[in-house]
C-alpha cells in the first residue's frame, strides 16, 4: 500500500500536473496584477514592480534553485535505493534553509535604505520592500518540501502549494491594497499593501507543505529503510548539497536575469536622463503623461517619471514573463527523470527525456511569443486601460515577444544541464548572458530617444545568447543530438503562420472584441499547421494520464498519423 503512495510520475505526467497548476496560477496572477495596475495606476505599479522585481530573483533562488538542488540529490539517492540518505537529506536541508532564510531577511533589511536611495528619487519604494521581507523565511521552508517531493517524482504537493500561494496573493494582495489606498490616498502605500498580501500567501503555502508532509509522509516503507545502506553523515550530506546547490541556485537566476538587471540599473539610468533630458522625454510621452494626469489629483513631476516608465515596462514584462514561468515547470519535471537516466547511463531514455521537454516548451512558448511580436499594442490595450500601456508598453511587448521564444527554451535546458551535473556550465552561460544584458542596458537605456525600451532590447540579446550556449552545451556533454526539426522548427513554423494570420486578419476596428477574435483565429491556424506538419507523435501522449485513450482519439481524428 505504501508503495502505491510513492508511485512515481513520468516526465509527461509530472509536467502535466505542474503545467496545469502553473497555468491556473498564472490566470490567478493575471486577476491579481491587471486589476492591481488599474487600481493603483502606472505610478503605483512602478512602486510595486520595483519591490517585486527586487524580490523575484530572491524568490527564484529559494523557489526554483534550491528545490532543483534538493530534487536532484533526492532523485539520485532514490535511484540507488539509499532511502536512509533520502530521509536524512530532508532533515539536514530543513535546518540549513531555516538559517538561510533568517540570514537573508536580516541582510535585506540592512540593504533596503541604500538600495532605495540609489534607484528611487522619491524614496517611496521602501514601503513595499519592507512589506515583502518576511517572505524570505517562508520561501526557504517551501523550497525544502517542494524539492523533496519533486525528487520523489510527486508533483502534486508543489502544484497545490502554488495554487494556495496564488490565491492568497489575489485575495489578500488586492484587499490590502484597496484598504491602504482608501485610508491613505497614496499609491505607494497601496503598492505596499499588495506586497503584504503576497507575503501572507507565501506563509499559507509553507504551512500547507509542512502539514502535508507530517500528515501523509513520503511513502518510504520501514522495510525499505531497514534494507537501505546506513545514511551518510550529516556533514557529508550537507557538503554534497551545498556543492550541488550553489551553482544551481545561481543558475536558477537565468529566469530572473532581466528583472535583476533592470531593477538595479534602469530606474537609476532614467533618473540621470531626467536630469539632462527631461523636456525631450516629456515630449516623447506627452500623450501618456496627459492621460495619466487626467485621473489623479496630483500631476506627475519629473522625479516620478522614472517610476512611471518602470511601471509600464513591468506591465509588458509581466505578460512576457508568463512564458519562462510556464516552461520552467517542464524543466522541473524533467530534472529527476533525466538525473535518473544519467545515473543509469540509459542513453535512449536520456534522449527521449531531452527531446520531450524541448518540444513541449517550443509548443507553448513560440505561439505566445509570436503573438506578442505581431500584436504587442493590441494585447497591451486589451489588458490595460491607459494610453501609456499601448504607446510605450506595446513597443516593448513586441521586443519581449521575440525574447520569449528564446527564454522559454533556454530555461528548461538549464535544468537539464543541472540534472547531468553540469551546473557550472549553465552558470557560466547565464553569467555571460547577464553581462551582455548589463552592457546593452547601459548603452541603450542611456540614449534619451530609446530610454526604457532599451531594457527590452537587453533582455532579447541576453536570452538569445543563453539559448545558443545552453543548446550547444547540452549536445556536447550528453552526447545527445536532439532533432531540431522535430522539437523546435515545426513549432516555430506553425507559430510564424499563427502570427502572420493576425497581420492579415486586421480586426482593430472592432476594438477589444476584434483583438480577442484575432487571437482565437490565430490559435486555430497554429493547431492546424501543427497537424499538417505531423508534429505530434505517439510517444508525446503515451506517458500522459490516460495516454493510450488519448492516442486512440488523436489517431481517429488524424492529429497523429
Amino acid at each position: 500500500m505504501q508503495e502505491n503512495k510513492r508511485k512515481q510520475q513520468s516526465f509527461e505526467y509530472g509536467a502535466i500536473i505542474l503545467l496545469c497548476s502553473t497555468v491556473l496560477v498564472k490566470i490567478i496572477g493575471a486577476f491579481f496584477k491587471i486589476p492591481l495596475s488599474n487600481l493603483i495606476g502606472d505610478l503605483g505599479f512602478g512602486y510595486f514592480s520595483s519591490a517585486y522585481d527586487l524580490f523575484t530573483p530572491i524568490y527564484t533562488l529559494a523557489m526554483a534553485g534550491l528545490p532543483i538542488a534538493i530534487s536532484r540529490v533526492i532523485a539520485e539517492r532514490m535511484a540507488k535505493a539509499r532511502y536512509n540518505d533520502v530521509k536524512k537529506t530532508l532533515k539536514i536541508t530543513s535546518r540549513i534553509f531555516l538559517v538561510t532564510g533568517c540570514t537573508a531577511a536580516i541582510i535585506m533589511l540592512l540593504l533596503i535604505r541604500p538600495f532605495v536611495s540609489l534607484t528611487d528619487a522619491t524614496g517611496k519604494t521602501v514601503y513595499s520592500i519592507y512589506a515583502i521581507v518576511p517572505s524570505l523565511l517562508f520561501c526557504c521552508i517551501m523550497s525544502t518540501y517542494r524539492g523533496y517531493f519533486e525528487g520523489l517524482r510527486n508533483m502534486y504537493p508543489t502544484a497545490i502549494s502554488d495554487v494556495i500561494e496564488a490565491l492568497g496573493k489575489l485575495i489578500l494582495g488586492l484587499g490590502f491594497s484597496y484598504i491602504a489606498l482608501k485610508l491613505t490616498n497614496d499609491v505607494a502605500f497601496a503598492a505596499a499593501g499588495a506586497m503584504l498580501g503576497i507575503m501572507v500567501g507565501g506563509a499559507a503555502s509553507a504551512t500547507f507543505l509542512y502539514i502535508r508532509y507530517r500528515a501523509k509522509g513520503d511513502g518510504i516503507t520501514k522495510q525499505e529503510l531497514s534494507e537501505s545502506p546506513v545514511a551518510e553523515s550529516g556533514k557529508t550530506i550537507a557538503k554534497t548539497l551545498i556543492v550541488i546547490a550553489i551553482p544551481i541556485v545561481l543558475t536558477s537566476l537565468s529566469n530572473s536575469v532581466a528583472s535583476l538587471v533592470d531593477v538595479t540599473m534602469v530606474k537609476w539610468q532614467l533618473n540621470h536622463l531626467m536630469k539632462d533630458s527631461a523636456d525631450l522625454i516629456r515630449n516623447m510621452y506627452d500623450a501618456s503623461i496627459v492621460d495619466y494626469n487626467r485621473f489623479v489629483t496630483k500631476s506627475l513631476v519629473d522625479n516620478e517619471i522614472p517610476t512611471f516608465l518602470y511601471g509600464i515596462r513591468s506591465k509588458a514584462f509581466t505578460l512576457y514573463n508568463l512564458i519562462p514561468q510556464i516552461t520552467s515547470v517542464l524543466g522541473v519535471s524533467a530534472l529527476p527523470v533525466i538525473a535518473t537516466a544519467w545515473t543509469k547511463k540509459d542513453t535512449s531514455l536520456l534522449k527521449r527525456n531531452i527531446e520531450s521537454p524541448l518540444k513541449f516548451t517550443a509548443l507553448v512558448s513560440m505561439p505566445i511569443g509570436m503573438g506578442f511580436v505581431f500584436m504587442g499594442s493590441e494585447i497591451m490595450g486589451l489588458m490595460y486601460n491607459t494610453v501609456a500601456s499601448v504607446e510605450i508598453g506595446g513597443v516593448m511587448l513586441r521586443i519581449y515577444g521575440l525574447a520569449a521564444v528564446f527564454t522559454g527554451l533556454s530555461v528548461p535546458m538549464t535544468s537539464m544541464l543541472q540534472a547531468i551535473g553540469k551546473e557550472k556550465i549553465s552558470l557560466r552561460n547565464v553569467g555571460i548572458g547577464a553581462a551582455l544584458k548589463v552592457i546593452v542596458n547601459f548603452i541603450f537605456v542611456g540614449i534619451p530617444t530609446i530610454n526604457i525600451k532599451g531594457a527590452a532590447l537587453g533582455t532579447l540579446i541576453c536570452y538569445v545568447f543563453i539559448f545558443i550556449a545552453n543548446l550547444l552545451s547540452l549536445i556536447k556533454y550528453t552526447g545527445v543530438k536532439p532533432s531540431i526539426y522535430k522539437t523546435i522548427l515545426k513549432p516555430f513554423i506553425a507559430a510564424l503562420f499563427c502570427g502572420l494570420s493576425t497581420a492579415i486578419l486586421d480586426l482593430s476596428a472592432f476594438g477589444k472584441i476584434g483583438t480577442v477574435l484575432e487571437i482565437a483565429v490565430a490559435a486555430v491556424v497554429y493547431l492546424s499547421v501543427l497537424i499538417i506538419l505531423n508534429t505530434f507523435e505517439p510517444d508525446d501522449v503515451l506517458s500522459l494520464p490516460k495516454g493510450e485513450t488519448i492516442l486512440k482519439v488523436f489517431k481517429k481524428i488524424k492529429i497523429i498519423r
